[in-house]
């Protein structure tokens, strides 16, 4: 069944404060200011949070909110990119779930399409924290990367690369300029003169396979939130949370040694080699890509 959402910024308080009752669901894309390769446009993360969180408000309702894109943190040494310290960006986080519950709200998503390993725990810790704390008053909370919803499709994150820009043409294919990136580059190439950490959008990426990803992350991120609404429980996004790690547990053994067959298929290294070069482009040259935009 469809619904119409609300956009906080454009609603006024009363109109607000009847949806709430009906519909009390919170989303909150959260992105980041940062290049996104010579081909996309640099609001890559926020737009594509928002837009994810608006396709799953149409169907369980809900209160869309300002993507949260100053202060993203983590980001990289690109052009066009601001950063920031995480330690505001969290309490920034914090603060925002208390009043969340206060205004009438019970089921909050944190959608991050900013997704470096540490903005994905602290989402996590603040939508688990929220649910601790309220569960006992039905309220519940998840806080994901849009990856975590869909990682059988073979989706675990990239920057740029083939999923991100298959997912931003699906969504508006003005947003992408294929014609920008140079072709036949290796993995380490591809990230020294265009930030592309991935496999090659100009071999994989389309707009079918962007809205493949598009439709399974709305239809499995809008049944949680059913689920969760329904029996009043945690258990539906506690089994997303449990499926995403135990998807990148697969790439693991024991001792922390990759599987590297299953890692080069999935991030697109063509071998150690290239592995070893992109380290190093990381450790060493604090990933700063070769291209001079000043100049051009």
């Amino acid at each position: 069944m469809a619904h119409e959402y609300l956009e906080y910024m454009l609603t006024k308080p009363r109109e607000l404060n009847d949806y709430i009752i009906k519909f009390p669901i919170a989303y909150v894309p959260f992105g980041s200011l940062e290049w996104h390769g010579e081909h996309m446009i640099l609001g890559v993360d926020s737009i594509k949070a928002t837009f994810l969180c608006q396709k799953c408000a149409e169907i369980t309702g809900g209160v869309i909110f300002p993507p949260v894109t100053w202060g993203a943190f983590d980001t990289m040494n690109f052009p066009f990119t601001f950063h920031f310290n995480k330690n505001s960006w969290i309490n920034l986080t914090m603060k925002m779930m208390r009043q969340f519950y206060d205004m009438g709200f019970r089921i909050i998503i944190l959608l991050t399409g900013h997704y470096p390993g540490s903005q994905i725990a602290n989402v996590k810790k603040a939508a688990q924290k929220f649910t601790k704390k309220f569960k006992s008053k039905n309220a519940f909370a998840i806080g994901i990367p849009e990856q975590a919803l869909i990682p059988d499709l073979g989706y675990i994150g990239d920057h740029a690369a083939d999923w991100e820009t298959s997912i931003m043409m699906a969504i508006n294919p003005n947003f992408v300029d294929l014609s920008r990136l140079t072709p036949n580059l290796t993995y380490s190439e591809r990230c020294a003169r265009h930030g592309i950490m991935g496999r090659d959008p100009l071999l994989l990426a389309s707009v079918e396979r962007g809205q493949q990803a598009i439709n399974e992350i709305v239809k499995r991120l809008a049944n949680a939130i059913q689920e969760v609404k329904e029996t009043r429980s945690s258990i539906p996004f506690d089994k997303i949370y449990e499926n995403y790690q135990k998807f990148l547990g697969k790439l693991y053994t024991p001792k922390i040694i990759f599987h590297l067959n299953k890692l080069f298929e999935l991030v697109g290294f063509e071998n150690k080699h290239e592995l070893w070069n992109f380290i190093k482009w990381r450790l060493f040259k604090k990933s700063k890509p070769i291209a001079n935009y000043k100049s051009r």
